[in-house]
């Protein structure tokens, strides 16, 4: 009887290691930047501005990025807000594409447009928001904070 009590426990034991460690709280992806910048035309003081965020994803499994949601500021100017509410696959330990829409009010950026006409390169970017993602059965809801230096020149290109 104790041999089985004995091999039931430790059984037990392994099934609670493997769980504990297969729903453990997925590392953040890496802000790589963003490519494909498309700057729609300007109505009512607004115009939708799209890009491609490129990111790498450290973690050892794969993902699946179900929702975003972010709020953007450009030099202490709120820029916009984007929502991604369709599902993208994240592989494992490699890059991965998000494309990102969002409505910008011209009227917070016209500060940065004269920054840059007076030869300032950089802005400060920032980006506040909330994510779903999903690995396996389990799904986790983070919130998502980045703040760093953006070229301006790149913007322009």
């Amino acid at each position: 009887m104790l041999p089985l009590l004995t091999l039931r426990s430790t059984l037990v034991g392994i099934f609670l290691t493997f769980w504990m460690t297969g729903c453990r709280q997925p590392e953040p992806a890496e802000y790589f930047g963003f490519q494909n910048l498309v700057v729609g035309q300007i109505v009512a003081g607004k115009t939708n501005l799209s890009a491609i965020v490129k990111l790498y994803n450290p973690n050892t499994f794969r993902l699946a990025l179900k929702r975003a949601e972010a709020d953007i500021t450009v030099n202490g100017q709120h820029a916009g807000h984007t929502l991604l509410d369709s599902t993208i696959v994240i592989p494992p330990r490699d890059t991965f594409y998000v494309p990102v829409t969002l409505q910008l009010d011209m009227k917070g950026l016209f500060s940065n447009a004269l920054q840059m006409l007076l030869g300032k390169r950089e802005a400060n970017l920032v980006v506040d928001g909330r994510v779903k993602v999903r690995k396996g059965m389990f799904t986790f809801n983070r919130s998502i904070h980045y703040e760093g230096k953006q070229d301006l020149s790149s913007l322009m290109q």
